[in-house]
């Protein structure tokens, strides 16, 4: 459509004819009034602000302020009030409308060594870049001061001296675009054509910034308080109600333009950045004078839970999720009622008259088997099933912000209420009802003193729950900040609870920005006093956790120079260079970018909530929320905490009494006296690995039983303590090695891509039913195969094989049925009690129950007894001998979940990967059992103990000379793994067998023991045959002469 208007310049054409569009575009006060700035012109704004920081007079805010003012008013005068391309350059972390572009700096540095032509391999400059936080190659590198820790100052020196390029010919626009292009990007190539184009046309200058916005960190102080303060006075009020940065440059484009009142209200689908509790600084009794002020005399007391903090913004059937940094999760847990993880099963619990609503909570991951809450993490790795078994989204409530009713023209905004009145809409009914491990309140009680406190944080710390937040009932919504109104207690922030331990420091990682060149945290370790020697100089040491926290930067400084020319880097390709005294847990765990040999170490004095699970470290375990509050380079790294002694305070719960102390009105300050230790006469097995039942297997674990992140680490946990070696990508071909990969489906990239290396793929039930039954079960059941592509004796199953496989086997039914009579026996349970019921062993796997019994787990012998028992309970009433290890710190939750393993009494199926031979009398070796691959000597002739519950032929018993008791011994052996040598001095021996009424060669076994390389282990017959009965090995020195 077009319409005339007057001409300006008046004459002959007294009208022209312009469109509507054209018209519209003159009159809009954000139209351009000329091209779009250079991008040099920009960066030479920041490098001034660097420059003035440098200097200690210029570095004061005033002047950054004055840079951006001058800045803004240049941009208004010249190009327009258009200043949203600036402020999302300035402020890239808070651009909502640009994608993520997954790039960091290590991935920046391969497509920079890609683009500049760099050999990684032999390339010094590639190494530097690569290894960017050291910026060292060795420990000789120059100006290792000035780049370390800052990837972008790094490129920009090796650009430097390459670039040809004086001055940036693109507009702020362009690099707009640019960078549009690179977070659109979805190939390596892509991203590399832009890389060059930067390289071939930026000033190396400019380039330094174009990487600082890429990696969305400016720095130089530069945050959304400060730039959107500059831009106008009234656009922190927007933002805190709107994060979005094109709705505040659109709606504030001039600094006379006055925001209204209606445009600060909050509505859904607008961003905002919730309000969040203060760390309690204060003394409880001080808190509660603060909460009780004022109208109010209660205050609330509420759970502090582990999860993400979420707000739901609901508007029709219309979701959206937005975390407390502004991050999008609608994708995730569904925009409508028809997809997510979570909007289907909660649409229903709002009421039809709600139109608009926004919610403040916390996202829970719910496990509906264990009925508890799992660790935090677990929720985004979460499937979209129907299964109630399955763990699900739980999002539980504690505000609620914004509420509109069907048919009203406006909602109201709650932030202005108090907390009181926020509590009674909420929990009036008139907005949702609660649908259980979907949508709940978030658990909370009134409080009026310390009390009320103490027995709120000690419910929680025997659920070992995170803590609780304490919230004065008169308090209003602070958006974006953190006031006197909410504070967070937990155990972690008082002296007497938590766990203190000495550690020994091994490890560094690299800092950044202010740290870059120091260490910014370190790997630390405890003794393992089991496998240390020290009369040999043999020390061991055994990884926990990662701890940055507590140190200042003085401090860091004086550790580097006490590690000054003493650390080495770690290499990831040659682990043999690595140190072999180091345990770092399965599949190598958590690697540092450097260590140091323990003797050069020094101590730190670590604090945490509670031990954990895990197994990334050596010990199994880890501390959770570990921080440092003391450090002493001079103390003797003897006093380190034993792994022992951890094994004493692993799952003791808190003082209840320090509890009390400590509510009475003192809170943590930071000490620096020596706390005590615990001690504990608790040690670890001490065996070789070598006759565990995976060893030498490689596992490549995508899933675990559960599908969750936390079966899958307690999974790997397994595996690892019973020989398993943990991979997390493809392995290399090896002849003399195992793979498995370990998952429950193949629908999924991982998994295709394993079966097309030709990899085996297991179920999960597998591990555990071996791990239950004390030996490797055969393959030839199909609830155990997902995938199997090449057979141990050659047999090829075809590609996703999950059926029976008709082959006429009737030895191997025989062998098997025999077997299982055999276990049976040593069980003591009647053998035709499966032979009755041929059809109990096709059940389907997702129709057996849990069996809640059988902790299957090592227990720790004491020191000065010679043996400590405990028992655990199963469905036949019979009580195990078992022994506790720390390593089996996870698997006390998912042994819950093992099923008695199951013995397929029709073996026609899949062939067996593993036939176990069976029957007394047979010499074939068996490469599975508990006994594999352990070699034995029997000296003398062993006399079976009459305690023993192994089924024992008639005729052995009736053995006056030991013979035929020295038969049965070699056959138990054999039937489980171990081979039989004739020769004392056969250089494979591992164990010793002595008869118990002839000891008399023991001291002179020992002796013949001084010069080989390993020493063996003697023991009494008593040990294999108890060790057949408990389906493990037992620890050996239970059973000395």
């Amino acid at each position: 459509m077009e319409i005339k208007i007057k001409s300006e310049d008046g004459g002959e054409n007294e009208f022209k004819t312009v469109s509507v569009t054209q018209e519209r575009d003159n009159q809009d006060p954000l139209r351009a009034i000329g091209p779009s700035p250079p991008f040099h012109d920009f960066c030479k704004v920041l490098n001034l602000i660097a420059a003035k920081k440098k200097t200690k007079a210029c570095s004061l805010p005033a002047n950054r302020r004055k840079c951006l003012l001058n800045l803004f008013d240049d941009w208004r005068k010249k190009y327009g009030n258009d200043l949203y391309p600036c402020i999302r350059l300035l402020l890239p972390a808070e651009d909502r409308e640009r994608p993520t572009y997954f790039l960091k700096e290590f991935r920046l540095a391969r497509l920079y060594c890609i683009a500049l032509g760099l050999d990684r391999k032999t390339s010094s400059t590639a190494k530097r870049l690569l290894n960017w936080r050291s910026d060292a190659t060795d420990t000789n590198q120059v100006d290792k001061e000035s780049t370390a820790g800052d990837f972008a100052k790094l490129l920009f020196r090796e650009i430097s001296s390459r670039s040809l390029v004086n001055k940036t010919i693109f507009s702020i626009d362009d690099i707009n675009k640019h960078l549009d292009s690179l977070a659109a990007a979805d190939t390596e190539a892509k991203r590399l054509e832009i890389i060059k184009i930067w390289l071939n046309e930026v000033a190396p200058a400019d380039h330094l910034w174009l990487i600082k916005i890429v990696l969305q960190d400016i720095g130089l102080g530069l945050k959304e308080n400060f730039v959107l303060k500059c831009f106008h006075h009234n656009a922190i009020e927007l933002y805190n109600v709107c994060t979005d940065l094109k709705i505040i440059c659109h709606t504030l484009y001039s600094p006379d333009v006055p925001l209204e009142d209606r445009a600060v209200t909050l509505k859904s689908f607008n961003v905002f950045k919730p309000m969040l509790a203060k760390r309690s600084a204060k003394d409880l009794p001080d808190i509660v004078k603060l909460m009780t002020s004022g109208r109010h005399k209660e205050f609330l007391i509420e759970e502090k839970m582990d999860g993400e903090r979420i707000q739901i913004h609901k508007s029709g059937e219309q979701y959206q999720y937005w975390s407390r940094n502004g991050k999008n999760y609608t994708d995730l847990y569904g925009a409508n009622p028809a997809t997510g993880r979570l909007t289907p099963y909660i649409h229903s619990a709002f009421k039809p008259s709600v139109d608009e609503v926004i919610l403040d909570g916390e996202m829970l991951a719910w496990d509906p088997v264990k009925e508890k809450i799992m660790a935090f993490g677990t929720v985004k790795s979460l499937t979209s099933s129907n299964n109630r078994e399955q763990p699900r989204a739980l999002f539980k409530v504690f505000d609620i912000l914004y509420l509109r009713g069907k048919g009203k023209p406006q909602g109201t905004s709650f932030i202005n209420k108090c907390l009181f009145d926020r509590r009674a809409v909420m929990e009036s009914g008139r907005v949702f009802v609660e649908i259980k491990t979907r949508l709940e309140f978030c658990y909370s009680v009134r409080g009026t003193d310390t009390n009320d406190i103490k027995k709120s944080l000690e419910k929680v710390l025997e659920e070992r729950g995170e803590g609780l937040i304490i919230k004065r009932l008169g308090s209003t919504y602070q958006l974006n900040g953190r006031s006197d109104d909410w504070y967070k207690v937990k155990p972690e922030y008082m002296d007497e609870l938590g766990e203190t331990f000495e550690v020994l420091a091994v490890g560094g990682y690299w800092g950044r920005g202010k740290r870059g060149g120091t260490f910014g945290s370190f790997l630390v370790a405890m003794i393992d006093n089991e496998n240390s020697d020290p009369s040999q100089g043999i020390f061991r040491y055994r990884t926990l956790c990662g701890v940055g926290t507590g140190l200042n930067l003085n401090e860091t400084k004086q550790i580097m120079t006490k590690l000054e020319g003493k650390y080495t880097e770690w290499d990831k390709k040659r682990t043999e260079r690595n140190p072999d005294w180091l345990d770092l847990g399965p599949g190598s765990g958590m690697t540092p970018d450097v260590w140091w040999h323990w003797k050069d170490s020094f101590l730190l004095t670590i604090k945490g909530a509670e031990i954990i699970p895990s197994s990334a470290y050596g010990c199994r375990c880890s501390i959770r929320f570990p921080r440092s509050i003391r450090f002493d380079i001079e103390r003797d790294i003897q006093e380190c905490m034993s792994y022992e002694e951890l094994l004493g305070i692993a799952g003791k719960p808190h003082d209840k009494e320090a509890l009390s102390n400590n509510l009475s009105g003192h809170v943590r300050k930071r000490k620096r006296n020596e706390s005590s230790q615990p001690t504990s006469s608790l040690r670890p097995l001490k065996r070789s690995d070598s006759h565990k039942m995976f060893f030498g297997v490689e596992f490549w674990v995508l899933q675990g039983l559960e599908g969750t992140a936390e079966s899958k680490s307690e999974l790997e946990v397994m595996l690892n303590h019973n020989g398993g070696k943990i991979i997390h990508t493809i392995p290399r071909p090896a002849p003399d090695r195992e793979h498995f990969c370990v998952t429950r489906r193949t629908d999924f990239w991982d998994a295709e891509k394993a079966i097309r290396h030709g990899l085996n793929l297991v179920h999960p039930q597998w591990v555990y039913d071996s791990v239950k039954a004390g030996y490797r079960i055969g393959l030839s059941s199909a609830k155990y195969v997902v995938n199997m592509a090449q057979a141990q004796d050659g047999n090829t199953i075809p590609e996703h094989t999950s059926v029976t496989v008709k082959e006429e086997r009737d030895s191997e039914d025989h062998d098997d049925s025999a077997d299982k009579q055999s276990n049976a026996t040593c069980d003591g349970e009647d053998p035709q009690s499966e032979a009755e019921d041929p059809q109990s062993e096709e059940e389907d796997p997702e129709s057996e129950e849990e069996d809640p019994q059988s902790e299957v787990e090592d227990l720790q012998s004491m020191s000065g007894d010679r043996r400590s028992e405990a028992s655990a309970t199963e469905n036949g009433g019979r009580d195990d001998d078992v022994r506790e290890d720390l390593s089996h710190l996870a698997q006390k939750k998912v042994e819950r979940s093992v099923s008695e393993p199951e013995k397929p009494s029709d073996c026609k199926d899949v062939p067996s990967l593993i036939d176990k031979p069976s029957g007394i009398g047979s010499r074939a070796q068996v490469k599975e059992g508990i006994f594999y691959p352990l070699v034995f000597y029997l000296d003398n002739q062993p006399i079976i103990p009459q305690k023993s519950n192994v089924a024992i032929d008639q005729t052995v018993s009736d053995d006056p000379d030991g013979t035929k008791s020295n038969q049965l011994v070699s056959q138990l052996i054999e039937n489980h793994g171990g081979r039989i040598v004739s020769d004392v001095n056969d250089a494979d021996t591992t164990h010793i067998i002595l008869d118990p009424n002839d000891t008399s060669r023991y001291i002179d076994l020992i002796r013949m023991d001084k010069d080989r390389q390993k020493r063996r282990r003697l023991v009494l017959a008593d040990w294999v045959f108890e060790s057949v009965e408990s389906e493990s090995c037992l620890y050996e020195a239970d059973y000395l002469p």
